[in-house]
């Protein structure tokens, strides 16, 4: 920034496994949303390199970096970021379109992941016309619409009361773990880490220790998806 030189991260060395949850914790500027960037491939590293199924992210260009995410990714964000003009079904069958699925294809699966929420009578309803809870819900479908590989939720729950912020976990970390998909959750929330496999305490853009969590939080999907 300028003439000041700011290292967001240093010494990063770590691998993540197929399948399982992990959690990047920290304080506000940590640098845990910097690493989730970077895995994301939204950023570049100035130094080191990003292995994903062995290939290096930091050497793809920026379109090679938009197949990656849209093949691979599914992001869970803090504020949603549905767009409002669209209803729940259209919101989640975006990442389709992009794919070149055809619609008939593809509100067939959106309807699929809407019912696997719990969430199959408000397909219709815009995001003005739904709470909280059901906003981040439809989220949660479009970030597993397209089966991605790796699922990284950025504060899934910043904006939610303490029950559906449970209601949400559960929901996010129980379809990673039934169709065996890696899922990475950046948080400031030790009660959320308690979710993951693994936890890996972040201070001052260094890994401060990680720990292997023996007792998670139990899993509870909605009355459909049981």
């Amino acid at each position: 920034m300028g003439e000041e030189k700011i290292i967001a991260l240093d010494d990063i060395n770590i691998t993540f496994e197929k399948g399982r949850t992990y959690c990047l914790l920290g304080k506000s500027g940590s640098g845990k949303s910097t690493l989730l960037n970077m895995l994301a491939g939204l950023e570049k590293p100035s130094k080191g390199t990003i292995l994903f199924k062995g290939k290096p992210l930091e050497k793809l260009n920026e379109t090679q970096l938009a197949l990656y995410r849209q093949k691979y990714i599914g992001f869970v964000f803090q504020s949603y970021n549905l767009l409002p003009t669209l209803t729940a079904l259209e919101n989640v069958t975006l990442p389709l379109i992009f794919r070149k699925v055809s619609k008939k294809n593809r509100t067939k699966r959106a309807k699929e992941m809407l019912k696997s929420v719990g969430l199959s009578d408000r397909a219709r309803h815009k995001p003005s016309e739904l709470s909280g809870g059901q906003q981040q819900r439809v989220s949660i479908a479009r970030a597993f619409i397209n089966n991605p590989s790796v699922v990284f939720a950025d504060e899934p729950t910043g904006n939610l009361d303490t029950k559906t912020t449970l209601e949400m976990m559960g929901l996010i970390t129980g379809i990673a773990r039934e169709h065996e998909q890696t899922l990475i959750i950046v948080t400031h929330n030790e009660e959320l880490a308690q979710y993951a496999d693994q936890i890996i305490h972040i201070r001052d853009g260094k890994i401060e220790r990680v720990e292997d969590n023996e007792v998670k939080m139990d899993v509870v999907l909605p009355a459909e998806e049981k």
